[in-house]
């Protein structure tokens, strides 16, 4: 029996895909690595959680990667999430070791021919492109941006050497043990203080939603992929601002993004959580495990 291994388990969406295949009985490997401080709770949390099942192993990224092995079916690469990005010195500090850590995930995977998934974002286009496809070529207009088209063309340099590499680009991602540091959760905490919005303001996927299709890249038929989860369904990030009560402008959703079929054939990619469910439920953790909230 193989085991699914996460580089990020300790990141909102690493976190979910770790809970999403201990609850199917999968075993799950987490690598995980420091936060900013102003996640300590919520880095608390998701350790009792994933600690408590017998099916999960974890350790701190360290000079190796020795539970990647040729019992390994799988690789999620989610090192940095949402929240990162709100603290620029933090993420700095950071992104060294995060280069260290994909090259050697991506000669692991290399070596025991084991498909790898490296989760990206839709912020790798700027907001000055238009018409988006997955054939696009990025111009990034954010640090965000600019650090995962980085990533992406490293490991684009492994893509003809015979074995799965899949690049998964999504939306803003919200719900549940979404970063404290993120805009949804500063304002159903009820933080009056101005803050910038550091995140993508397109659209927005429920993070069960979108975990639900990075699970299929474990089976779905692929050598080299770039994939965009996006389908006609996808809300606009100001909707979930203002069931938030962020006084933002409500925009239309923007014809900007081509329908992703591979999304929808390999991935069975689709949005089914509203933005008025997804923040209900994101409201109810958040006052369960973080209380007092203004």
């Amino acid at each position: 029996m193989g085991n699914v291994v996460v580089i990020g388990a300790n990141r909102f969406i690493g976190f979910h895909l770790c809970m999403a295949f201990l609850d199917e009985g999968t075993e799950v490997k987490g690598y995980t690595h420091s936060a900013h401080k102003e996640e300590d709770d919520l880095q608390e949390e998701m350790k009792f959680f994933l600690g408590r099942n017998a099916n999960y192993a974890s350790t701190e990224v360290g000079e190796s990667l020795d539970m990647i092995t040729s019992e390994t079916d799988i690789v999620y690469f989610t090192y940095f999430d949402g929240g990162d990005f709100y603290h620029p010195a933090f993420l700095r500090q950071e992104m060294q070791k995060a280069q260290q850590v994909l090259i050697q995930a991506l000669n692991k995977c290399r070596q025991f021919n084991i498909r790898f998934v490296f989760v990206s974002t839709m912020r790798v286009f700027g907001d000055q492109q238009r018409k988006i496809e997955e054939t696009t070529i990025p111009e990034p207009d954010s640090s965000e941006g600019r650090l995962y088209v980085h990533f992406e063309r490293m490991i684009e340099k492994y893509k003809d050497d015979g074995w799965p590499i899949i690049i998964v680009r999504t939306p803003t991602l919200y719900g549940p043990w979404q970063p404290l540091s993120m805009c949804y959760s500063k304002n159903i905490a009820g933080y009056e203080e101005a803050f910038n919005i550091m995140e993508g303001t397109d659209f927005i996927i429920y993070i069960e939603d979108a975990v639900s299709a990075l699970r299929l890249c474990k089976t779905a038929a692929y050598s080299y992929e770039v994939v965009h989860l996006v389908e006609e369904k996808l809300q606009p990030w100001s909707a979930g601002a203002n069931i938030t009560h962020m006084e933002v402008k409500e925009e239309a959703a923007q014809e900007k993004y081509e329908i992703s079929r591979k999304a929808k054939e390999l991935l069975h990619f689709s949005s089914r959580v509203t933005a008025k469910e997804g923040i209900y439920l994101q409201k109810k953790h958040m006052r369960t495990f973080f209380l007092p909230l203004h």
